[in-house]
């Protein structure tokens, strides 16, 4: 019975998905989910960027001061999120070049995450050979914090631009683009560049189907030099506003005293399962599945293109977002997975990771725990307060 009505869910969703422009209602159907099931703090926002009844938000704020004069150094405290944003310049820029006020860059993450659902369900449909498998992740990325930054975000940290850098550069086939969105990513948030290892890993798997001809090939394709060009352009360019401008990078709160910090809160477990929150699974599947096959070396590779994000994540106090960079690595692994399964098998491994996604509470890390609650949430906290008054 149950298989019977799995069946005619599946089938449902191939005639949805049968149309040539599925994509692109499925990436708004993410949105939509994201925006709903983990509502943004719209009253928030609009009293900081419409109604000007209270004092912006420090990061945006910082981000205004950043506008007017991107490359003045500034005295912060180095434990601080504002200390760290220093070298951040990338949205400022963009912002300072297109005259853009805060709204509509807030109005562009959204278009990211736009464009990041429908380059994930395109890499998905041709990993799975499936369109009802990939819709069904890319779905179940917009529970993630991962899938939520690109409408939850109004704060100003502008993370899904880093994710949306990422994300397009594993599906781009240009040398040039390449090595733009991983610089450009860099100085959105240095994570990117932490993340970017997996996108060597990546060129090299889908180059050499998932064979290693010898490391120097493997991690040498075309592609990968384009990141490894974007990390000396962003070494050098760094090293020079040092030098002229005399930016500095800050180290406060980072290392063994943000490990200490999180352990203290008892705030690692949470980081690391919200971090990818169901998407973990297909990770553990792809690496047992490698180290079954006994291919120690892909395996050994895999897991090295990802230690930079995953050792980085837990070095500062913000585990979730920063693990969220990390994303790439599920992705590559349904990629894995792709070749190893049946139809029906990737059929439901989509919907055990969907229904853990749904069933995972959104809560998320940043040196403390918060929590997005869903629009009905939202709403009984109205109801709840005007029943009070």
């Amino acid at each position: 019975m149950l298989h019977t009505l799995f069946e005619v869910g599946f089938e449902w969703l191939a005639r949805r998905t049968a149309h040539r422009h599925w994509r692109w209602w499925l990436a708004g159907l993410c949105l939509l989910v994201a925006a709903t099931f983990q509502f943004p703090k719209v009253n928030h926002a609009y009293a900081q960027l419409f109604a000007h009844t209270e004092v912006l938000d420090e990061k945006l704020r910082r981000i205004n001061e950043q506008i007017a004069a991107p490359f003045t150094p500034r005295a912060d405290v180095a434990a601080t999120h504002l200390a760290k944003m220093s070298f951040r310049l990338a949205v400022p820029l963009l912002a300072r070049v297109l005259h853009l006020p805060l709204a509509a860059l807030l109005g562009l993450q959204v278009l990211a995450g736009l464009a990041v659902f429908y380059r994930v369900a395109s890499l998905l449909a041709a990993s799975l050979r499936d369109r009802v498998a990939a819709a069904l992740l890319t779905l179940g990325l917009a529970l993630t914090y991962f899938g939520y930054e690109y409408t939850y975000d109004l704060s100003g940290y502008f993370d899904g631009l880093g994710y949306a850098a990422l994300i397009l550069a594993l599906g781009a086939r240009r040398w040039l683009a390449i090595w733009g969105l991983v610089l450009a990513g860099g100085f959105v948030d240095e994570r990117v560049l932490a993340a970017s290892t997996l996108l060597v890993f990546w060129y090299g798997a889908r180059q050499h189907e998932w064979q290693v001809p010898g490391l120097r090939r493997f991690l040498f394709t075309r592609p990968a030099t384009a990141v490894y060009a974007a990390w000396l352009a962003y070494g050098a360019l760094r090293l020079a506003l040092m030098w002229h401008y005399g930016l500095h990078t800050a180290g406060g709160l980072v290392g063994m005293s943000a490990l200490f910090h999180s352990s203290w809160h008892e705030l690692l477990a949470l980081g690391f399962v919200t971090g990818l929150s169901s998407y973990w699974l297909p990770v553990a599947l792809a690496l047992a599945l490698l180290a079954y096959q006994r291919r120690w070396q892909l395996l050994m590779l895999l897991l090295g293109s990802f230690a930079p994000i995953f050792a980085g994540a837990f070095a500062v106090t913000d585990i979730t977002r920063s693990l969220a960079f990390g994303m790439p690595v599920a992705l590559i692994s349904l990629d894995l997975l792709g070749r190893h399964t049946t139809l029906a098998e990737r059929r439901y491994l989509a919907l055990v990771v969907v229904f853990f996604a749904l069933l995972i509470p959104a809560y998320f890390t940043t040196g403390y725990l918060q929590y997005a609650g869903p629009v009905w949430l939202v709403l009984l906290r109205v109801l709840a307060n005007r029943s009070y008054q």
